[in-house]
């Protein structure tokens, strides 16, 4: 999937105080999404199904402003094209958000759903820069989910863009990502050695990457995780592993689900021997884990499973 752009629908629910401000901070905004298109990012913006009633000022609705000639026709246009080439957010949010056994997204305690779907589609959310909490570039959201009948709480942060700077500040981010991008987990199999030069995958991974096909969410979150612990490969040069290094949360099976699950969690590795893969970590969000190990010392990471939680 490409990289592609998600308008924060939140930052659209604090109207302007009259038509003129309304349209100088839409300006902006095509202002940042026009510096994202330039800098690699896929000329799709993903809305909200409801977006030409929102107001941007009051008796001033989107629609309204993409008739308002005293908008620059070009800005107009561009935002036009923008938003027809891929279907709304709205219209796969709830699909995605039950392939994920998510309950809710928030920012600030309030629930974010074209950011769940930024989040979960590694998408680059932008912002109508309507209120101080968006004039930043990146957002802190806080996530609550189902595992096991247990209600999780999690934490995270993710890049964001409401002005050009932003999106120049993330020119790194957007390159890697637009790298890294495959259609569907063949593909990702195939590229592995190119992707992620210091990963070593176990066989049977293999058909567990395979079975991503396209358009399945869990692709992007997996293509993530897999990036993640090649990177930091090349930042372990000596010494020990480090857990607290990694960007993600990886963790060890406990000591209950290792005796209990020994021999599921053991995975021959393509040196031909067997290993105990405790290791993990989640995809974010969702049920899914990567079990690694990292015994063959540094700068080097055994992939050993991905798929749903072992039980």
């Amino acid at each position: 999937m490409d990289l592609e752009m998600v308008l924060n629908e939140l930052s659209l629910k604090t109207p302007a105080a009259d038509e003129p401000t309304a349209r100088q901070l839409m300006s902006e905004l095509i202002s940042t999404v026009r510096q994202a298109t330039i800098t690699g990012v896929n000329r799709v913006l993903r809305t909200a199904d409801d977006i030409n009633h929102i107001e941007l000022a009051p008796g001033y609705p989107v629609a309204r402003w993409r008739n308002d000639k005293a908008v620059a026709r070009e800005e107009r246009q561009f935002f036009r094209t923008l938003t027809a080439k891929a279907p709304f957010w709205t219209d796969v949010a709830e699909a995605i958000k039950n392939d994920f056994d998510l309950s809710d997204v928030f920012h600030q305690e309030e629930e974010a759903r074209g950011l769940c779907f930024a989040l979960v589609s590694d998408a680059l959310p932008v912002s109508l820069n309507s209120d101080n909490r968006w004039d930043c570039s990146h957002l802190k959201l806080a996530v609550t989910r189902f595992e096991d009948e247990e209600l999780i709480d999690e934490n995270l942060e993710i890049v964001h863009a409401s002005r050009r700077n932003h999106v120049q500040e993330h020119a790194g981010w957007i390159k890697n990502r637009i790298k890294i991008t495959v259609s569907d987990g063949v593909e990702l199999w195939n590229r592995r050695k190119e992707l992620f030069p210091s990963l070593e995958f176990c066989d049977q991974v293999r058909q567990q990457l395979k079975s991503l096909s396209i358009g399945n969410p869990m692709l992007q979150q997996v293509r993530k995780r897999l990036y993640e612990l090649d990177n930091y490969c090349n930042i372990w040069t000596a010494g020990a592993f480090t857990l607290d290094s990694l960007p993600c949360k990886a963790t060890p099976e406990s000591e209950s689900r290792l005796q209990e699950l020994n021999q599921k969690l053991t995975f021959r590795c393509p040196d031909g021997r067997e290993r105990i893969f405790s290791l993990h970590v989640r995809m974010t969000p969702g049920a899914w884990r990567l079990h690694f190990s990292e015994e063959l010392g540094p700068g080097k990471i055994i992939i050993g499973y991905i798929g749903p939680k072992i039980q």
